[in-house]
Parts: structure tokens; sequence; C-alpha cells
């Protein structure tokens, strides 16, 4: 049975939690309930929560935040529902993906889970640039779920890298070592943090190469989209010819597009 935590001060939140009758026929124990940040620092030294739920003011939330980022930062986010129906759904939502994480792996869980969690997070945003995200409601929860450190509100970037397989040819023709692992080099090479943004490599069924840089959330970046793309720009071309003189694979930048915010990409809005 997973654990779960519930942080919330709102009547209709806790109402439609305590309506839930059977806990584990659903898969999980009762949540422990605690109604501030106080509270929630108790629970989480008492007991282990694989998911939790926050509904507070919002000075309240983004002080929560902040400490799980640093102290949980693979502990699953759930929306808390104001209705039975509305916690089922997410319920739901996280026990899927829980039982992703946490399949067949021993009591030494935090290597495999934050890489678990990193290709589940990896999969979602994958689906996000192929709009299959419908609303931005589903791209926060699930980014919420997945512990995304991006910021879903803010300008970003979309970059696409071409190779002559783009064009046309099969990788395998042009590159040994077929798309995963093609995907791993470019990860590798220059995916994660840099300069206060997260950059994601994703090759796509199509055959296309997308880059991902969002800001992260919590980080400014005192940067016009001209200087936000610039410094992509260079930052990603300097690691194609790393790639192009160790790996023989030769990529370019092909387009960029600033959008302003990642819900930009989500189906129902695109």
């Amino acid at each position: 049975m997973y654990k779960l935590l519930l942080v919330s001060d709102s009547e209709e939140v806790l109402s439609a939690f305590n309506q839930i009758g059977n806990w584990e026929l659903q898969g999980f124990k009762p949540p422990h309930i605690r109604h501030d940040y106080d509270g929630m620092l108790d629970s989480l030294s008492k007991h282990h929560a694989d998911g939790i739920a926050i509904s507070v003011s919002p000075d309240v939330e983004e002080a929560i935040l902040q400490y799980l980022q640093k102290e949980y930062p693979v502990t699953s986010i759930f929306k808390a529902g104001k209705t039975p129906e509305e916690v089922l759904v997410y319920l739901n939502e996280l026990k899927v993906l829980l039982n992703r994480l946490y399949a067949d792996f021993s009591n030494d869980r935090s290597p495999v889970l934050q890489e678990r969690l990193a290709k589940c997070r990896h999969e979602f945003f994958r689906n996000l640039m192929n709009g299959k995200v419908s609303t931005p409601d589903e791209l926060f929860r699930n980014m919420r779920l997945l512990r995304s450190r991006m910021d879903a509100d803010r300008p970003c970037l979309m970059i696409e890298l071409r190779t002559e397989w783009a064009e046309g040819n099969k990788l395998e023709d042009l590159w040994d070592y077929g798309e995963d692992q093609l995907e791993k080099a470019l990860i590798n090479s220059f995916g994660g943090d840099y300069n206060g943004m997260h950059i994601l490599p994703t090759i796509h069924p199509d055959g296309r190469i997308l880059v991902l840089a969002c800001p992260v959330h919590g980080i400014e970046i005192p940067l016009s989209a001209d200087d936000m793309t610039a410094s992509m720009t260079g930052y990603i071309a300097k690691a194609i010819q790393h790639l192009e003189l160790y790996q023989g694979l030769t990529l370019h930048i092909a387009g960029i597009r600033v959008l302003p915010a990642l819900t930009a990409l989500c189906s129902e809005i695109v």
C-alpha cells in the first residue's frame, strides 16, 4: 500500500478526502493529514510519504514546494481534488506513476527511483511536444507528479536539430548506435541545466530532433527572448562540434521557436 500526506487547510478538500471510504481498495493507506508548513515537517519527520497533496495559501504552498524540492526531490506531488470524484481521478494518476517507479526493485530505492522518474518525465515532455497533452491543467498536474523543475508559465525555446537522417536517410546508415543511443549522446552532451534553464533533447518517431529549453522554477533569468536564443544557440553549437569531433555525427540547428510558455504546446491551445 502506498502512503500519502495531505497538507490542506481547505474544508472543501478535507471533506472530499474524508469521503473516500476504502483507501485500501484504491491501493493506498489512509493519508496523514496536516494543515500547514509546520505540520508537513512534523509528518515527514515521522512518516514516509509516496505522494503528497497540497492545498493551502499560495505563500505557504511555495514554502512547502521549496522545502520538498530540497529535501524530497523525487516524491510525487499530486493534485488535491475538491470532490471525491476528483480525488479518485488524481489518486489513479498517482498510482499509475508509482506502479512504474516502484516495480521490482529492493529497499535500496533512491538511484533506481531517480532514474525511472527521469525516464517518465522525459516521455511526458516528448508527448507534450507531439501535441499529446491537452490542457494546461493536465500539464501542471503531470509536471508536479513527475517533479519537473521547469517553469511552465515563462517563455521557453523549441530548437530543432537536423542531420542527414532527418532528411530521408536511415539513422543506422549514418551512425552505428541507433536512436536511443543518439538521444543519450545528446543528453550527455548538452542536456540538463545551463544558465538558469533546463535543456531536454528528444528524438521523435517521425525523425525530428527537438530540444526544449525552459527556465527553471525559482531562478530569475535577466534575459530577453533574443538573448536567451543567442545563449542557447551558442551553447548547443559548441556541443554539436563536440559530437562531430568525438562521435562522428554531423548536426546543425535548423530552427528555433520562442514560445510564450510551455502551456502553448498543449493541443487545446495550439
